[in-house]
């Protein structure tokens, strides 16, 4: 596993020890060591591009409810099939959008450079950067196995599956973006076998959100918390 650097500053460099950072005088940083799971390292982690702003929201996307998808997949490493956990938000769910700059443009410390944005369509959520406390905790009640980890291919920490069985890291990209993935069904009965577990919290968090034609959410197995 690819050791996953901090950008801790010095005023919470306490702060990052104390949860159980260590510092590499050799190269002047502090990182998270083998054995210490990466989730409470969130904000110091290199993040996926696409964040920064001043004065935007914390969180990019937000739901008044959301699912946490349940499917299997075959794990590349030691080709045992594996439970693996996604997001799914409903029609209301609601985007952070910037705006385009002008001269005409009045700032304003409320709107971000931005605005909030409903598109009406069932999302997936991938690459998924930051999730809000409440999100977490009900994540953990599912899994303790989608959790931040460091990929070589995006270049930055994202929440991804391991492999229950060997802990492999288990990419989004072919199980959101190719068809027949594991959180990509092409027919009813391959939804059939999912679980869609309603959290009726809500959502907040960071990451990339994506949409299928059919997305056959109506014949997964749907469970309430």
């Amino acid at each position: 596993m690819a050791r996953i650097d901090l950008s801790v500053p010095f005023a919470e460099k306490d702060q990052a020890k104390l949860l159980g950072a260590r510092w590499d005088v050799k190269a002047k940083t502090w990182y998270v060591p083998d054995g210490v799971s990466a989730e409470a390292f969130a904000r110091w982690m290199p993040q996926l591009a696409g964040f920064g702003l001043e004065h935007e929201p914390e969180f990019h996307v937000r739901a008044p409810y959301y699912f946490i998808l349940q499917s299997v997949t075959e794990c590349w490493k030691c080709f045992c099939p594996t439970r693996v956990f996604s997001f799914k938000l409903p029609e209301e769910h609601e985007q952070f959008e910037f705006a385009e700059e002008d001269e005409d443009t009045d700032f304003s410390l409320d709107s971000g450079l931005g605005y909030w944005v409903s598109h009406g369509f069932r999302g997936g959520l991938s690459n998924v950067v930051t999730l809000s406390p409440s999100v977490i905790k009900q994540l953990r009640s599912y899994t303790t196995r989608y959790e931040p980890d460091y990929s070589q291919k995006a270049g930055a920490v994202y929440y991804m599956n391991h492999c229950q069985h060997c802990s492999a890291k288990l990419g989004d990209f072919y199980m959101h973006s190719e068809p027949g993935g594991a959180f990509f069904p092409t027919s009813p009965n391959a939804a059939s076998v999912m679980t869609l577990h309603l959290i009726n919290e809500r959502f907040d968090g960071n990451g990339g959100v994506g949409w299928a034609s059919e997305d056959f959410m109506d014949f997964m197995q749907l469970k309430n918390a």
